[in-house]
């Protein structure tokens, strides 16, 4: 294809460049015989002057021009110069006329009419059906006409046969030219080949970087091939691992229901079965949790542009804490302090479940009837949400491992949960280009949300 449009591309080029050399010539020709055709009607002046031709004359003085066939035998310069002439001489033609309509001389190959119009320069006149470029000149001392003429079509021959000198040489060259294109085309698209192969060969399991020595042209592609291969693997990883902890958390509830479920197939007694049934219960819940969860871990994953909305922050804490398990609503006492007028730009429903998780995390981990404060204020432009609750005895936390996906402390393997509220809930506030950050002051876990102006 790139051939193709290589050839068609040079073939358009030789026929622009012919049309340009036959316009070219074409025009410098008639400059040329123009000009002769001027130097003619003056010569035959100065001879009429010279001669002193008689005005009285009957008949008109007529000069000989060779009839030489045309036969279509293209012949050398050289063969053209004939003894009797040239054949071009019987398209060139000159005239004398008086004042009075007299014909005083001619050219054997003229007509007994007029040869152009009385009326000095040039002109372009039909005779037999044929176009003449004539020049007329009048001489006021004598009184008479000079017209001198040549047919159109001789220029027309002889700009086609100039042009094709020049492009024949180069018609003869497409040949080699074709081949050297060729050529050059198939050496110069080798190392797109050879990244093709590289390509092919890659396999999802192995999407290693593609290293070979490839020119400047071609390295941009190199690299972002390289860059889309290292976030391909990377998602890859990431859906493995999500996969495998996926399976890993699911493993335990879905083993306590067939303990309980066996249980309650071999109980003897209605406690029994109650007892199985609660559990099971508690374990379907935690399942169902944990399912929710995954699902919005992994529809986080994939997010893209969020469509956000001026919303008030206290009417979006208020609607997180709706959401929050009553048991856990009045675990602890909740203090407000956010000013009504704070407004941010977020999506409403994922903002809410993350501060959800927060907000469910602060009560979860936090002693019992012991205070959770909420507070916000705005620091250089920025709107800073903190949250603060009183850890009790026996329960510790990691802040470096925070928000990673199904870790939880060993000393709160206890507590219910899956480990994914915290990974859920740093997404959402990367999305909302807000930052999420943990210290510790004594027993107090302070968590502190930044939201970007």
């Amino acid at each position: 294809m790139i051939l193709l449009g290589v050839n068609s591309v040079v073939l358009l080029l030789m026929v622009i460049t012919g049309f340009i050399t036959y316009s070219s010539t074409h025009h410098e020709l008639d400059e040329l015989f123009d000009a002769q055709l001027t130097q003619y009607a003056r010569l035959l002046d100065q001879l009429l002057i010279q001669n002193s031709l008689s005005l009285d004359h009957t008949d008109p003085l007529i000069v000989y021009v060779p009839q030489i066939a045309e036969d279509g035998i293209e012949r050398t310069s050289a063969e053209e110069r004939r003894p009797e002439g040239h054949k071009y001489e019987n398209k060139v033609a000159f005239q004398v006329w008086s004042t009075d309509g007299k014909l005083l001389m001619k050219s054997a190959n003229a007509s007994d009419r007029e040869l152009a119009p009385r009326t000095s320069g040039y002109h372009e006149v039909f005779h037999d059906n044929r176009r003449w470029i004539c020049y007329s000149t009048y001489n006021r001392e004598h009184g008479y006409w000079i017209f001198t003429g040549q047919r159109e079509d001789v220029r027309g021959e002889l700009s086609f046969y100039l042009a094709l000198d020049q492009l024949i040489p180069l018609s003869i060259a497409l040949l080699p030219i074709t081949i050297l294109i060729w050529i050059a085309v198939y050496w110069g698209i080798k190392p797109i080949r050879d990244l093709s192969k590289e390509l092919a060969t890659t396999k999802p399991s192995m999407l290693t970087p593609i290293d070979i020595t490839l020119p400047v042209e071609l390295r941009p592609f190199q690299i972002a091939i390289n860059q889309l291969l290292k976030d391909l693997k990377s998602y890859l990883v990431k859906e493995k691992r999500f996969i495998a902890d996926a399976s890993h958390e699911l493993r335990t509830p879905l083993s306590i229901l067939l303990v309980h479920a066996d249980n309650i197939k071999k109980s003897t007694s209605k406690e029994e079965t109650d007892a199985a049934a609660n559990a099971i219960l508690i374990s379907t819940k935690r399942l169902s949790h944990l399912v929710s969860q995954l699902m919005e871990t992994e529809k986080l994953e994939h997010s893209g542009q969020l469509k956000l909305t001026s919303l008030k922050l206290i009417s979006l804490i208020e609607e997180s804490l709706a959401l929050v398990d009553v048991g856990l609503l009045d675990k602890v006492e909740w203090d407000l302090d956010i000013d009504p007028s704070l407004e941010l730009r977020a999506e409403p429903s994922l903002l809410v479940a993350a501060l959800r998780n927060l907000l469910d995390n602060a009560a979860k981990y936090a002693k019992v009837q012991s205070h959770v404060r909420i507070t916000a204020h705005v620091v250089e432009n920025k709107l800073v949400l903190t949250i603060c609750n009183e850890l009790p005895e026996g329960i510790d936390v990691d802040l470096e491992r925070m928000g990673e996906r199904f870790y939880r402390h060993q000393s709160n393997q206890h507590i219910s949960g899956a480990g994914l509220g915290i990974s859920i809930t740093t997404k959402i506030l990367e999305l909302h280009n807000a930052e999420l950050s943990y210290s510790l002051e004594s027993r107090l876990v302070i968590t502190t949300v930044i939201f970007s102006a």
